[in-house]
């Protein structure tokens, strides 16, 4: 057998059946280009028998079983060692390898040496395009409506890929719904941080990645169909408040505690208005609108995580971890 081009980690918890469709897509891409591929699946200790089910439906799959939900980042760094692949995709388990997407990733790698990281064109399951990069989150990224910072700043926060792109394009970091890091790359700047227990960890990596000289790019060529949070909806609220105190960690890592402590101020003040609006939608609707109550419900359980001081037993890592 040919050596792996591609090592493939799907962090999975409780999603087997989404799991094993993505472990699909990628041996099937892998046969029609002749890319050759490993997976390996890192179980975050789930209790929907994923673990039983993956290893009957694929026998070549290498399955880390963890006793509990480490994490996304965690998980990612158990599955590391177990790579024998040049280099290594990390795939969300609502996430599909279309056509072309692993040819398209080596052509890239082959002819731009200095990419050390590459993400792919992200499309909705009806074909639109997704977020597919983000620039590195500051004061005004967080804090200032995107659609304004869009409108006075259209090249810098275009974050979808324009149709009818055919070369990769250099961003600030990529959607990590799929991430392709190189061998060396990863050899030099080392495993995903751990204090991210879920969201931002692949920013943090594209961050260290471009300090070390290396490029970050979105490659259109390789596109991938994104369920964009089907993983993770049934633990909507939790996921915010994760999402939130992720962001405080790369705050306190990258910019330090002074600029983490001012967006703390100012995410109370939007969280604030936010959550007044939400309930005004509510009352306006008469409480009729299932969507208008769950976004009134999280914006407020984000406000209260704040007000409290930002409780470790909130959160994904709170009911996980703690």
């Amino acid at each position: 057998m040919n050596a792996p081009r591609f090592s493939v980690i799907l962090v999975n918890w409780n999603t087997a059946a989404m799991t094993c469709e993505v472990i699909r897509s990628v041996f099937a891409e892998s046969s029609r280009s002749g890319v050759p591929v490993e997976v390996v699946v890192s179980d975050n200790g789930s209790g929907d028998e994923s673990v039983t089910r993956i290893r009957e439906a694929f026998p070549e799959v290498r399955v880390i079983e963890n006793r509990a939900n480490l994490g996304f980042s965690r998980a990612v760094n158990r599955a590391l060692p177990q790579c024998h692949g040049e280099h290594v995709v990390l795939l969300n388990t609502d996430a599909t390898l279309e056509e072309g997407a692993l040819a398209a990733f080596v052509e890239t790698f082959e002819r731009a040496p200095k990419v050390g990281i590459q993400g792919a064109s992200l499309l909705n399951p009806d074909g639109t395009p997704q977020n597919s990069s983000a620039p590195f989150p500051n004061l005004a990224t967080e804090l200032v409506p995107k659609w304004l910072l869009r409108a006075l700043h259209p090249s810098v926060f275009e974050s979808k890929v324009p149709p009818g792109s055919t070369e990769p394009r250099e961003v600030d970091s990529v959607i990590g719904a799929c991430l392709v890091i190189r061998g060396e790359t990863l050899r030099e700047i080392g495993p995903v941080d751990e204090r991210f227990f879920f969201f931002l960890e692949e920013t943090d990596w594209c961050f260290r990645a471009r300090a070390r000289g290396w490029k970050v790019v979105v490659n259109p060529g390789a596109r991938v169909v994104h369920g964009q949070g089907k993983s993770s909806e049934k633990v909507l609220t939790d996921s915010r408040i994760e999402f939130h105190r992720s962001r405080y960690r790369y705050f306190r890592k990258n910019h330090g505690v002074l600029s983490a402590g001012c967006l703390f101020v100012g995410m109370i003040l939007k969280l604030v208005v936010e959550s007044l609006s939400a309930w005004t939608v509510v009352l306006a609707s008469l409480g009729t609108s299932s969507r208008a109550r769950r976004r009134a419900r999280v914006v407020s359980a984000l406000l209260a995580w704040h007000l409290l001081g930002c409780p470790k037993g909130w959160g994904l890592e709170g009911r996980f971890l703690l």
